[in-house]
């Protein structure tokens, strides 16, 4: 009896296994439901969604380059460009050439828009086994705000901007064409080099719908635009030293006038002429080379050495006419010490280290 109770008691009991199975079951049951008892998602509101993330906008390829770059003129703000445009399209519609928008142009014409279709052998739009091809020129001249703040180690960054105006970003975007656009290498010419050419797609959102009945009266415009920019940084100093060539005559003749024998009457006075002359010709210059640079707010280099000039031949004057007081003094051999040895050194050394500075600190700034 005994031996038999044990292996009873030994035996695993059943009711155990039909709770654990009874639990397993409502658990699964339970996850089975969870998402209906949930109740359906919340559904995504479009209002505070960008349109450009509702859908993707249709795009072409664009491409520019710079055929031909001339006629800086400093005065005018303004230059001459010719340009080449080109766009590749999965359709024959919608190149964004037809309704391009030149945007800094003072004059520029543009050629009539030729269409083809050709094979697509790019690599772009892989789905289309023929793209549409277009083309068109703008040439004419161009706004630029020249500033010759540094001249003649100035450095300029042209741009020029062309804007599709059919339809706005969330409908039509512009991809730049980077590996085929560029600029003519015949521009480095040898007064100025071009360099750092480069080519963006950027949007500009305008303050206004401009009317359109489609879209909130309170709604912005913003348009895709294609960006091309480019340096250009002199080659030479040549027309430097031409503009400031006459400055410095005047101010080295200022300082040899401190070799004059202030013992003389008739040379004192000849000096206070010199003087006058040296001033008259130093502002004359400065006139010059305004109407060559053109008229700035900005204190230019050359503008900067004139000041300098005048400045410089001003002390000249003060210093002729100490001389002359201390000759009424009976300081004769004294004053003209004075002028020889004092006076002219030190006014030449320092009229070359301030113009050094002056120019080196340009140069490095650009």
């Amino acid at each position: 009896m005994i031996v038999f109770g044990r292996r009873l008691a030994s035996r695993p009991r059943p009711l155990r296994r039909w709770i654990a199975l009874a639990l397993a079951s409502l658990t699964a049951t339970l996850l089975t439901l969870l998402p209906a008892l949930a109740g359906p998602a919340a559904p995504v509101s479009s209002q505070g969604t960008p349109m450009r993330m509702l859908h993707e906008p249709l795009t072409c390829l664009m491409g520019v380059y710079l055929q031909d770059m001339r006629d800086y003129k400093f005065a005018d703000r303004s230059l001459f460009a010719s340009i080449r445009l080109w766009s590749v399209c999965p359709t024959a519609q919608g190149s964004p050439l037809e309704d391009i928008n030149v945007l800094n142009s003072n004059g520029a014409t543009i050629s009539d828009i030729k269409t083809q279709k050709v094979a697509n052998e790019s690599g772009y739009f892989p789905n289309s086994q023929a793209v549409y091809w277009s083309e068109r020129s703008v040439e004419g001249t161009f706004f630029h705000h020249w500033s010759a703040k540094n001249f003649p180690f100035d450095r300029h960054t042209i741009v020029f901007e062309f804007e599709s105006v059919g339809s706005d970003v969330s409908s039509f975007v512009l991809t730049p064409d980077f590996r085929h656009s560029g600029f003519n290498p015949s521009i480095n010419d040898g007064d100025w080099i071009a360099s750092d050419f480069t080519l963006n797609e950027i949007e500009h959102s305008y303050s206004t719908n401009f009317g359109k009945p489609d879209k909130h009266l309170d709604g912005k415009g913003t348009y895709s635009r294609i960006r091309v920019e480019i340096t250009l940084h002199r080659a030479r100093v040549t027309s430097f030293l031409k503009l400031c060539a006459g400055v410095y005559a005047a101010v080295i003749i200022a300082g040899i006038a401190f070799l004059m024998d202030v013992r003389e009457p008739d040379i004192v006075s000849g000096r206070t002429g010199l003087l006058v002359g040296c001033l008259f010709a130093a502002i004359v210059n400065m006139q010059q080379a305004e109407s060559t640079l053109g008229l700035s707010e900005d204190i230019t280099l050359t503008d900067m050495i004139h000041i300098i000039s005048i400045a410089y031949i001003l002390a000249s004057s003060v210093l002729a006419m100490v001389a002359y007081l201390r000759c009424e003094a009976g300081k004769e051999d004294f004053a003209q010490r004075m002028d020889r040895r004092i006076y002219l050194p030190i006014y030449m050394s320092s009229f070359v280290v301030v113009n050094a500075v002056v120019i080196a600190y340009s140069a490095i700034i650009g």
